[in-house]
């Protein structure tokens, strides 16, 4: 499963801990990611294991939106440039952004959780580490 390889690159791009889904109700910063849809590639007439997935990917930080918008920036540089690359281990055909979505939280004592979510459209092989 290619989630295994997105969390360990979440990671290591962010310096933050990853989840899949939500954050743990313990935490306030971090990073979470899910698949929100997985269509087969259309190749027109080849029948191929490749799937078009949709990510969403969510940084979330308190009191630092700059920072927010630097990671979000670090994670699709990174990510952008993979063409017949990887993500950690797990071979990837290419990756391009999506929708991009912004809101904050006030948190008690005039704190603010900031939270980007953006979408990442990830081609790759539903069979490659079968």
């Amino acid at each position: 499963m290619i989630e295994y390889d997105i969390k360990a690159s979440l990671e290591e791009i962010t310096g933050l801990p990853a989840y899949p889904l939500l954050l743990p109700d313990n935490l306030q910063e971090g990073v979470t990611y899910q698949r929100i849809s997985d269509p087969k590639f259309d190749t027109g007439l080849a029948v191929t294991s490749l799937v078009n997935a949709r990510f969403q990917i969510a940084i979330y930080l308190i009191d630092d939106y700059a920072r927010l918008l630097e990671l979000d920036r670090t994670v699709r540089k990174v990510w952008e440039n993979i063409t017949h690359g990887h993500i950690g281990h797990y071979p990837v055909q290419t990756v391009t952004r999506g929708v991009l979505h912004q809101d904050k939280t006030d948190l008690t004592k005039g704190r603010v959780q900031y939270r980007m979510t953006r979408d990442f459209i990830i081609c790759y092989s539903e069979d490659a580490h079968d």
